[in-house]
């Protein structure tokens, strides 16, 4: 097989994405392009995209825009469709089979498949879109989801087609993943932000569902494999990793690992919580209140003595 053949071959590789977003910012250097995968080892009881986490595709209902009118559930042919007293009109997911009848039929939006099949040409057409400001102003493109390393075929040619472009390229990660599979991706990364919960295990099992060993040892090996920038990302979740011993042990642990460029805080907020009422679901922090950036800038000095950089995410 030649060059231009395994080249061509890659470009056709499928992946299941539930969202690109063009022009964003915060999540690497300048104007970047999002590509959100479908599927995600673990369960955050806070997760802001419980679309994500399943792999398979999901009917996500809008109840605020739905005017009742039938035509969703008469177009339904497996009869997937039901009303529920709290949520709506929601899709039960054992008996959809994703045909995206019932989003065809919605007049007013009130309905959207979340997760398709895309080729990794179907994703360059859109990222090529932006190329010339990310050559000329800065940016590129950011995979994230979910966590990206469940689709590994997919994301390591996607990554290889930024590259081949001059495209700068970062990937948003849990961690849990087999180490084959993150060594494969790092040629083409210039960036990794690797999501960092609670060191402690039991901790960690009790608000994600998985323990962390597997994440920690993924992320020393980084830390001595990876030649890019690193960046910590911590999610501050009130009730699971807010009090100040859990942050300056995540801190002090983070520390000693010399190629981390700093951590990021990321405050809990609620944007997520319709997105559980849009799938059926209970959501479990319901009434958390959001935290305030001005109320964890302390962080930053806890940092300082723990002997790393801090910062704290304004999105």
């Amino acid at each position: 097989m030649t060059d231009s053949d395994k080249e061509n071959r890659e470009l056709k590789t499928l992946g299941r994405v539930f969202d690109i977003k063009r022009g964003a910012t915060g999540d690497g250097p300048g104007l970047r392009t999002l590509v959100f995968l479908k599927g995600c080892p673990l369960r955050c009881r806070w997760c802001a995209n419980p679309e994500s986490q399943s792999v398979k595709p999901q009917v996500m209902y809008y109840p605020k825009l739905c005017v009742d009118c039938g035509k969703c559930v008469a177009a339904c042919p497996t009869h997937a469709i039901r009303s529920d007293e709290r949520f709506g009109l929601i899709t039960d997911e054992a008996a959809c089979t994703a045909c995206g009848l019932c989003e065809e039929a919605c007049l007013y939006g009130a309905r959207k498949l979340m997760g398709r099949e895309m080729s990794v040409s179907d994703v360059m057409e859109t990222v090529r879109r932006d190329k010339a400001h990310y050559i000329n102003a800065g940016g590129g493109v950011t995979v994230s989801g979910g966590e990206p390393l469940m689709q590994p075929d997919f994301i390591l040619a996607l990554l290889k087609a930024c590259k081949q472009d001059g495209i700068h390229t970062a990937m948003e990660t849990c961690g849990y993943a087999s180490w084959e599979s993150l060594a494969a991706v790092l040629p083409y990364l210039d960036l990794i932000f690797y999501d960092l919960k609670i060191v402690d295990a039991k901790d960690h099992k009790e608000a994600t569902g998985r323990d962390n060993a597997r994440i920690l040892e993924n992320l020393k090996k980084l830390n001595m494999a990876y030649g890019g920038e690193i960046i910590v990302r911590i999610p501050y979740i009130p009730g699971y990793n807010d009090d100040i011993m859990t942050q300056e042990g995540i801190y002090r642990y983070v520390g000693c690992l010399k190629r981390v460029n700093c951590i990021e805080i990321m405050p809990y907020h609620r944007l997520g919580e319709s997105k559980y009422t849009g799938l059926g679901r209970e959501y479990a922090l319901s009434g958390v209140p959001q935290v305030k950036k001005q109320d964890i800038t302390h962080l930053i000095q806890l940092g300082e003595q723990c002997g790393v950089p801090v910062q704290i995410d304004s999105k």
